[in-house]
């Protein structure tokens, strides 16, 4: 028997005093008794199960098999200690839920060891000595990690409760549960800081502190986890949900951050439905955590989630979006969800994912709807959104994406108006997204790299207007988060999607306005669908405005003399993202349309620009690197100088086929041959496209739309007056 300091006992019974100590049955959080003994009956009904059951129970054995190995923390992302304190707490993870389904004490022994090695090790632990993070912590670099390690490892001690003497139970939870619990939430002034925030690492500071309260029945850290340290509201979990999300269940620090978040949300979301059903929490905001897990699948591309912001390639088979969707089926019974579950080929092994497993071996699953969407971002939805677009079905489907949000915060961009498109497959005109290696230490410790702050954040890495060189909002965090786009309305339908949103705020020293239109439609003698861009700048003095187009594929072609520099690169510019593009070709250009196109797999794909006389820039991303952290990425800018007032209109199209294996090109042409705006006005906007020959559509829009769209319009052009009702017309 191991003699415990009488110290950490006491100090134990302190931490209890006070507490409610309201004693569940354990496993009480994402896994009953009932549920182990569900999971065991159903070994070998659900093959796929079945496969998430082998990989835990390998990874279970392994580390029994190989010996506790808990060291002293040195290394940062990606270094040994720090991986191999997520293979601990992955390994009780395992373990503990093995010992419920086997009843092995071999796995419950496991874990209460390792609880043991950690609850001696922790309190002889200073601050980590990688000085990477302002929020750093003990086992690892940042107390980020620490929250998730407590989140995993809570849930691995709730399933060997039981196995655990008393005694040793206040002597684990005396010397390393409640001292990590008490180190998340205030151990230093950041981390108390950090704990009461709206923003991702506090929902997993919260999320692990709570479910470690409803395991050891310590009603203080649940009602700090609940409502934040001052325990009356002003922060906490249920704060989170009220102000994060959009009623649409659009997280305001994107996508790929939601892909994160979403697990410690529902994971936590759970443990209180388990342990207090009467706050009803997948009802609260009209089931707003429901939503958002529909928010997240529905912003992605065959599987893989939009890069926004500080966003890497994810797709939703990620453990995270596994859990989630698993917990989402288990709490709403949405049978669109099992659609994505039969996709992503795993389950989390707990009720939830043995609720889903069933449910999908029983024939209950539908498809899962991908559709056009307008997210809405803010707490009451007045801080901009996020259009998508879609046309076709199936993993060749054209999606367009526009971004016209708040800024998202910490790991938001300065990119108002953004643009991106995805079609056959791939990601055609990009978002850089983050500038990082995860995980992998010898880059900047598995950090984002500084890069992310001098380019990938830039306005000038996305596809969206650039004044005078400079970032939208002069690239000031706190100016950015003070402000949001507008969007003035979108009418999504299957004939002809037009979307526009302004921003008047991005460059308010310069009083720019910009405003963009988006139309999505397939004018007829055409094979796909075409997007009409029409972006708009305004104001009092002269500027020079940019608008770049970051692409995937190959340069084919183009009305201008593309030859790239061969002997000496020179960057674009000095600062707010220009020093890392390569100058590769710059032009002048005195066209009515300017127009490049590129081959992306086996499909074509042109952008043609009403740009006059102007410039026209082919940039690749690496300048100013030395250290190799960036993409080698392409992009054309096109460029008006001397300038108070212009508009961009564009047609970006997919078009032809290139068969290698046939050696067959057709189509390589883009259908439409010019681009003109025919009027231009404070009311109005004009824009007709010719196509083979035809000067067929003109797409008129009402520049001062309103949301509801029913005002009625009057317009004469070209000896012709042009009536409609609603914010645009489509003239064919």
């Amino acid at each position: 028997m191991k003699h415990y300091p009488i110290i950490a006992l006491i100090a134990g019974a302190i931490l209890l005093t006070g507490c409610e100590a309201k004693k569940a049955s354990h496993p009480c959080l994402t896994l009953t008794q009932a549920d182990a003994q569900q999971m065991q009956k159903s070994l070998g009904k659900y093959p796929v199960f079945d496969k998430s059951y082998a990989y835990a129970q390998a990874a279970a054995d392994s580390a029994i098999a190989h010996g506790m190995d808990v060291p002293v923390p040195h290394d940062a992302a990606g270094g040994y200690t720090h991986e191999q304190h997520k293979n601990n707490y992955y390994a009780m993870y395992y373990a503990g839920i093995l010992y419920q389904v086997t009843g092995e004490a071999r796995y419950a022994t496991f874990v209460r060891d390792m609880l043991h090695a950690y609850a001696d090790l922790y309190p002889t632990l200073g601050m980590h000595p990688y000085k990477g993070s302002p929020v750093p912590g003990k086992l690892f670099w940042q107390t980020l990690n620490e929250s998730v390690w407590l989140l995993h490892t809570i849930q691995a001690y709730d399933c060997v409760y039981e196995t655990i003497e008393p005694s040793e139970r206040e002597y684990i939870e005396a010397n390393l549960l409640f001292p990590v619990c008490d180190f998340i939430e205030k151990g230093t002034q950041a981390n108390y800081d950090t704990f009461n925030r709206m923003h991702n690492h506090a929902t997993w500071a919260n999320a692990a502190v709570g479910m470690t309260g409803y395991v050891t029945g310590n009603r203080e850290l649940v009602d700090k986890a609940l409502y934040g340290s001052a325990k009356d509201g002003s922060a906490g979990f249920l704060k989170q949900l009220n102000e994060l999300f959009s009623p649409d269940g659009y997280f305001t620090e994107g996508a790929y951050y939601l892909r994160y978040a979403i697990w410690p949300f529902m994971l936590f979301a759970q443990a209180i439905e388990q342990n207090e059903p009467e706050l009803k929490i997948f009802e609260r905001r009209d089931g707003i955590l429901l939503k958002a897990v529909n928010a997240l699948l529905q912003q992605a591309y065959n599987g893989t989630i939009i890069r926004a912001n500080d966003a890497l390639k994810k797709t939703y088979s990620t453990q995270e979006i596994v859990c989630a969707v698993d917990i989402a089926y288990w709490a709403g019974r949405d049978a669109e969800l099992l659609d994505i579950a039969e996709q992503q080929g795993s389950f989390v092994l707990s009720s939830a994912g043995i609720a889903t497993a069933r449910a999908i071996a029983e024939g209950k699953k539908k498809d899962f709807c991908f559709k056009s969407t307008l997210f809405h971002d803010g707490a009451d939805g007045d801080k901009g959104g996020v259009a998508i677009i879609r046309r076709g079905e199936g993993n060749k489907q054209l999606m367009l994406v526009m971004k016209a949000t708040a800024h998202g915060l910490s790991h938001g961009h300065y990119d108002k108006l953004t643009l991106s498109l995805y079609d056959n497959g791939h990601e055609i005109l990009t978002d850089y997204g983050a500038a990082r290696f995860l995980n992998i230490e010898s880059k900047s410790g598995g950090r984002y790299t500084p890069e992310n702050d001098t380019y990938a954040m830039q306005t000038v890495a996305h596809n969206t207007l650039v004044a005078d060189q400079e970032s939208h909002f002069k690239g000031d965090y706190n100016t950015s988060m003070q402000y949001a786009s507008r969007i003035c309305y979108a009418d999504l339908n299957d004939t002809c999607s037009v979307v526009a949103a302004e921003d008047k705020n991005a460059y308010r020293d310069k009083d720019i306005s910009m405003r963009r239109t988006i139309a999505v439609l397939q004018p007829q003698g055409t094979e796909y669908p075409m997007t009409i861009d029409i972006v708009r700048a305004t104001s009092p003095s002269a500027h020079t405005y940019d608008l770049p187009f970051h692409y995937n594929g190959h340069l084919i072609n183009s009305s201008f003399d593309s030859r790239r520099e061969t002997c000496s690169l020179r960057p674009m510019a000095g600062g707010y993202g220009y020093e890392h593009l390569w100058k590769e070709c710059e032009r002048e250009v005195e066209s009515e349309n300017v127009w490049f196109t590129i081959l992306e797999d086996d499909r074509f794909y042109s952008v043609t620009t009403a740009l006059g006389t102007g410039k026209v820039y082919l940039t690749r991303s690496g300048a100013n690197d030395p250290n190799m952290n960036l993409r080698s990425e392409p992009a054309v800018i096109f460029r008006k100088e001397g300038l108070s007032d212009y508009t961009f209109a564009s047609v970006i199209e997919p078009h032809g086929l290139f068969d290698p294996n046939l050696e067959l090109t057709k189509g390589a042409n883009a259908p439409t041959e010019k681009v003109e705006v025919v009027y231009d006005g404070e009311d109005y906007t004009a824009v007709q496209i010719a196509i083979h020959g035809r000067e067929l559509p003109v797409l008129f829009i009402a520049v001062n739309a309103a949301e509801e769209g029913k005002e009625e319009h009057r317009l004469s052009l070209n000896g012709k007056t042009y009536n409609w009702t609603g914010n645009y017309y489509v003239q064919q």
